[in-house]
């Protein structure tokens, strides 16, 4: 406790709780010049101020746009973030280390984009097409979100909104989902359901091009399905760029 009169620190300035198991933050740096610099796909390690004193220091997502007040969408899984969570309130300190990483860099240069995302592994996706929402961006983009239900596709209604504004095709990939209404036609053709887990037969029913740009963030197994469906499809796995979330910075 007694760094925190030694120097500035970041300050957490509101949160959204965005389903029964997921977060957003929005937060001050304690140093807004490292960041304004950002680009959608990076992330950063951040320690939140506890009960017990400063938690260990874990990296996340910048799940928000470039310009935007900062953000990062945590889903409570494991210790770490089920302990975390609970303190994540406006007005918290907060400090900050990054941004890191270069996945998705130069993606604005990319005629064709493909995105697929298992879970919470959409936070890097959704800070490109926020960028691409502000900026009125031309990219073609399909994006396969895979999820056990669509209640946990927490930011479905945004997505909807940002495909009514730039050319984006949103698919729900949804392997646990009983509701055979999702399914129906509807008025939303930029919106589209799948059943059961990710295929090439769905890759074949919503893209229109084997030579896109890839994009994967997920879990291991499920990057490697995913690899293995696109091959099969006639897509090179070597030319699908990856996130695996590996950090090695103190």
């Amino acid at each position: 406790m007694s760094d925190t009169g030694k120097k500035k620190l970041g300050v957490i300035v509101d949160t959204v709780r965005e389903n029964d198991d997921t977060t957003s933050i929005f937060f001050r740096p304690e140093d807004d010049e490292r960041f304004k610099a950002f680009r959608p796909g990076q992330f950063a390690s951040i320690r939140v101020m506890t009960e017990e004193g400063w938690s260990e220091p874990h990296p996340f997502t910048i799940s928000g746009a470039p310009g935007d007040t900062l953000r990062m969408t945590i889903k409570r899984n494991g210790r770490f973030t089920g302990e975390i969570i609970p303190a994540l309130k406006a007005g918290v300190p907060i400090q900050c280390a990054g941004p890191f990483g270069a996945f998705c860099r130069d993606i604005e240069g990319e005629e064709q984009i493909v995105f697929v995302a298992g879970g919470v592994g959409i936070t890097p996706f959704l800070s490109v097409l926020r960028h691409f929402r502000n900026t009125d961006a031309a990219n073609s983009i399909v994006l396969f979100w895979c999820n056990k239900t669509y209640a946990d596709a927490f930011a479905a209604q945004e997505l909807e909104e940002i495909a009514d504004t730039i050319d984006l095709t949103v698919v729900h990939v949804l392997s646990r989902e009983h509701k055979p209404d999702l399914y129906e036609e509807e008025d939303k053709p930029r919106i589209r359901f799948e059943k059961g887990h990710f295929s090439r037969h769905m890759l074949e029913r919503h893209i229109r091009s084997t030579t896109a740009s890839f994009y994967l963030c997920g879990p291991g197994p499920m990057q490697e399905h995913v690899l293995d469906e696109m091959a099969a499809y006639g897509i090179d796995p070597a030319g699908v760029n990856k996130e695996q979330f590996v950090f090695t910075g103190k």
